[in-house]
């Protein structure tokens, strides 16, 4: 599918040069895709009410509208011809095989990787000149979208009062550039950006995740909050006479504040179990599949049987001197060290061939592991099993 991604430029260049500091366009990075889906299949997706979506309209009820799905058919045909555009996210859940646009940035590790989102415009749709604060690569599927950018770096970041989509309100573009199906351009976190469509287009957005500190603190707190290391109450035996009632004391803060210090100091030894976990989840709940049909599937591969990961489910793994912690989707799996090859295959694979299982599985621990990951639905049969379940079960 690609062809030299980043043009005559080398992936390490493309590192030093251009990731986080400045955009690249790159004409024919990609051949033109033969697409699995087209506008009418994307609408009924998003009326899906596990889809992700959105429509933002502009010249509508207000200058900029937006609105979460789950549609109804009415939202669509009640559209105006021109001025709007329907996102999705997380499309490689419900299109697997859009997966191979992930595989060219692999350079990057997956964890970084947040999703595919497609975006379908209408003649002059748009969401307005905005900023994003994670990298992205643009990948023009269909017709033309024309990309604007604003590189000065004192831009004037006032949004638009009103719409949820912090729209820049005084955007001014320093470059421009029409992408043609197969042309794709890489955008550096906290750059003003304006895309248009030239009549109708599509763009397959490949998007990045960057935690914030905030985030990372928030969600460690949550998970940590109940434990063992945070029981611990404030007690303040002989304490001295104070006659100012409405003053917290030095000696009171300073004890609060080493409580508090004492119980993540407690739980700090764990924070890299954490963060394995913590970037693994599903961002959407495991799909639900019927006991019996992940008891019939559940060893396949000594059949002959090849499988694949499940679309969304998430694979990373770290690794110490005498052991590997594996994590996938949340859960922590620790193995021997000396199974670091195989470990090493499951997360860089997503095929997972019947011939390098049943080899991988000779290792009863491995075979343990890979029987687990297939019960929990991380790994499944490349032929989806009856009943419809592609259709309905699909994350």
């Amino acid at each position: 599918m690609s062809q030299a991604l980043f043009g005559n430029l080398s992936t390490e260049a493309f590192l030093k040069q251009h990731w986080q500091q400045k955009p690249l366009l790159v004409r024919g990075a990609f051949q033109r895709p033969a697409l699995s889906f087209d506008p009418g299949e994307l609408a009924g997706l998003a009326c899906d009410t596990e889809a992700p979506a959105r429509l933002v309209i502009e010249h509508g009820e207000k200058p900029w509208q937006l609105k979460q799905g789950p549609f109804q058919e009415s939202d669509f045909t009640s559209l105006p011809e021109t001025n709007w555009t329907l996102l999705i996210n997380d499309i490689e859940t419900y299109y697997p095989e859009l997966t191979e646009f992930i595989e060219p940035f692999r350079f990057i590790p997956d964890w970084r990787i947040d999703d595919l989102m497609v975006s379908y415009a209408a003649d002059q749709g748009s969401v307005g000149p905005h900023v994003d604060d994670y990298d992205v690569f643009l990948i023009q599927l269909d017709g033309t979208r024309r990309w604007s950018i604003d590189e000065n770096p004192d831009f004037d970041s006032t949004p638009i009062e009103g719409p949820e989509l912090k729209i820049l309100e005084n955007f001014s573009a320093t470059n421009s550039w029409d992408l043609n199906p197969g042309d794709m351009l890489y955008l550096p976190p906290n750059l003003p950006h304006y895309g248009v469509a030239q009549g109708e287009c599509m763009t397959l957005s490949v998007g990045f995740r960057a935690p914030s500190s905030g985030e990372l603190i928030q969600a460690w707190l949550d998970d940590i909050g109940d434990t063992a290391a945070f029981q611990t109450r404030f007690r303040d035996p002989q304490r001295p006479l104070q006659n100012k009632p409405g003053q917290i004391s030095k000696q009171d803060l300073t004890r609060l504040r080493e409580l508090l210090i004492e119980g993540i100091n407690k739980s700090s030894g764990d924070l890299d179990s954490w963060l394995g976990k913590y970037l693994t989840e599903n961002k959407r709940p495991d799909p639900v599949l019927l006991e019996e049909i992940s008891e019939q599937f559940a060893s396949a591969y000594t059949e002959g049987k090849d499988y694949q990961r499940f679309p969304c489910a998430r694979f990373a793994y770290t690794q110490s001197d005498h052991q590997i912690q594996l994590f996938v989707g949340g859960l922590q799996y620790p193995m021997d060290v000396k199974y670091l090859p195989a470990v090493e295959y499951l997360c860089s694979e997503r095929v997972y061939k019947a011939s390098a299982l049943a080899t991988w599985c000779s290792d009863t621990p491995v075979r343990e592991l890979i029987d687990t990951l297939i019960k929990n639905n991380n790994i499944v049969l490349m032929e989806p099993p009856p009943c419809d379940y592609h259709q309905e079960h699909y994350c």
